[in-house]
């Protein structure tokens, strides 16, 4: 296993295979966060201003941020390259003794990735871009809006407060459908 530079971990795998070293680095399926609607084309809004399915856009970010997983394509290959290949900032190890991955760990990371990658936009979030739904547990209970974007932790809802539209954000325990 290779400690990455940061935000280098494609760097690192494509440097590794250029190298002849068998390389996995696991990525998943995130939901892109939503740009402002002054920014936003108007073909990816409905009628009501809401965002549409084909503006939703998923993007693949590294499972294990700065981890990639590698592995000598044949038994006497040398590591010793992959420490000062581009984009590795260096090898992991327990003292002595490198870091290996178990094949049945591997085989659930890959079927982790599988899933999650091929699941569509509705089964990565509850919610929705476009969705309404209604704030509780806050000062705001009760409150219904529309989901405008939503995060890893979080879920920015489009609500009008005082005649006014506002921007807020929920964590997802504080968010319900409507």
């Amino acid at each position: 296993m290779a400690y990455t530079r940061p935000r280098q971990e494609h760097v690192a795998e494509t440097n590794l295979s250029r190298q002849a070293f068998e390389t996995y680095l696991p990525l998943y399926k995130k939901l892109k966060k939503a740009r402002p609607a002054a920014e936003r084309p108007r073909e990816g809004l409905n009628q009501q201003g809401a965002v549409t399915e084909a503006s939703r856009l998923a993007t693949y970010e590294p499972m294990f941020p700065r981890y990639l997983f590698f592995r000598p394509s044949h038994p006497k290959q040398s590591i010793a390259v992959v420490r000062s290949s581009r984009g590795v900032s260096h090898v992991v190890a327990f003292g002595a003794r490198l870091a290996c991955v178990a094949p049945d760990v591997m085989r659930a990371i890959r079927a982790f990735e599988e899933q999650r990658n091929g699941a569509g936009l509705e089964a990565i979030s509850p919610f929705q871009p476009g969705t309404r739904v209604r704030l509780r547990d806050s000062a705001l209970g009760g409150l219904e809006g529309l989901v405008h974007a939503v995060s890893a932790k979080r879920v920015f809802v489009l609500m009008e407060l005082l005649g006014q539209q506002q921007m807020i954000k929920a964590e997802y325990d504080q968010v319900e459908h409507a």
